[in-house]
C-alpha cells in the first residue's frame, strides 16, 4: 500500500472514530508502528490530526460522531458506567439527566426507583423514564436537534432556570487538560452549565474514548464536577489530572 493510500485510510478511520491508537492502526494496515508514527507526523504537519500519547485524534473540534455511531461504540463500557452511576441515585432524589448514549443507558437502570423526579432535555430519556411508575419526568421546552432528539436554546434555559436539584448527571463530548469538559453544541452546553450550577452533587459519565478530546465549546472546568465515572481504559494522565483537581474518579469494571 502506498503512503498516500495509507494516510487516506487513517483519516477515514479517524472520521469514523474521532481517535485511534497507533498499535491498532499498525495491525489494521499491516505496517510497523514506526511507519504509522511517520504517517501521523505528516498528517499533523498538514493540520488534519492531533497526535496524542499512543495515538491520534481528528483535528476538528466541531466534528461530532453521529448518534447511531456512538450508540454502537464501547457499549460494554457504557453499560458498566451507567450501572455504576445508578448506584448514586436514591429514592426521593431530584436529578438532571443529560442527553447522550451513556445517559440513556443510565436512565434505563432507574426503573426500580421510587419517588424519583427527573429533569431532562433528552426526548429518548424522557420516553424511557415515562414507563416507570416511580419516576416523575419534567422536560424543558426548546428547539429539537435532529438525530439526537435533544432540546436546547432560550426556551430550554427559561423553562428550567428556577429548578434546583439534588444531583446532575451529564454526558461528555471530550475531556482534556487544555479544555476541561467540552461538547459540540453551544445551546446544549449552556443548559448543561446551568443545571450543574443548580445541583448539590455533580457527576460526569464518560467512556475512555472521550479522554484527550477537545470539542467545540467548553461545558465546565474539571473542578466543577464532583465525580467522574469512567472505565479502566481511560488514559492514566487524565485520571491523574482529575484526582489532582479534587475530582473523585470511579472506574466502572
Amino acid at each position: 500500500m502506498f503512503q498516500q493510500e495509507r494516510q487516506e485510510q487513517i483519516l477515514s478511520l479517524l472520521r469514523e472514530n474521532q481517535s485511534i491508537r497507533i498499535a491498532h492502526l499498525a495491525m489494521l494496515l499491516g505496517v510497523t508502528r514506526e511507519t504509522i508514527r511517520k504517517d501521523l507526523y505528516e498528517l499533523e504537519q498538514q493540520g488534519f490530526i492531533k497526535k496524542v500519547h499512543g495515538g491520534a485524534m481528528l483535528n476538528k473540534t466541531n466534528a461530532e460522531p453521529s448518534y447511531t455511531k456512538r450508540s454502537q461504540t464501547n457499549t460494554a463500557e457504557k453499560e458498566r458506567i451507567a450501572a455504576k452511576a445508578a448506584e448514586y441515585v436514591e429514592d426521593g432524589d431530584s436529578i438532571y439527566i443529560d442527553i447522550g448514549t451513556t445517559t440513556l443507558l443510565f436512565a434505563q437502570k432507574l426503573k426500580q426507583r421510587n419517588q424519583l423526579t427527573v429533569i431532562t432535555n433528552s426526548i429518548p430519556v424522557a420516553a424511557e423514564l415515562a414507563k416507570y411508575p416511580g419516576v416523575k419526568v419534567i422536560m424543558c421546552g426548546g428547539e429539537v436537534r435532529g438525530e439526537e432528539l435533544a432540546l436546547s436554546g432560550p426556551l430550554a434555559i427559561q423553562s428550567l432556570q428556577n429548578i434546583y436539584i439534588d444531583k446532575a448527571f451529564i454526558g461528555v463530548g471530550g475531556l482534556s487538560v487544555e479544555g476541561g469538559f467540552t461538547d459540540y453544541h453551544i445551546g446544549e452546553s449552556e443548559l448543561r452549565k446551568m443545571m450543574l450550577a443548580h445541583a448539590k452533587e455533580r457527576y460526569a459519565l464518560m467512556d475512555h474514548s472521550k479522554a484527550h478530546i477537545t470539542a467545540f465549546y467548553k461545558t465546565a472546568n474539571v473542578q466543577d464536577l464532583d465525580v467522574v465515572i469512567t472505565d479502566k481504559q481511560t488514559h492514566p494522565n487524565i485520571l491523574k489530572y482529575l484526582t489532582d483537581n479534587g475530582v473523585e474518579v470511579v472506574l466502572a469494571d
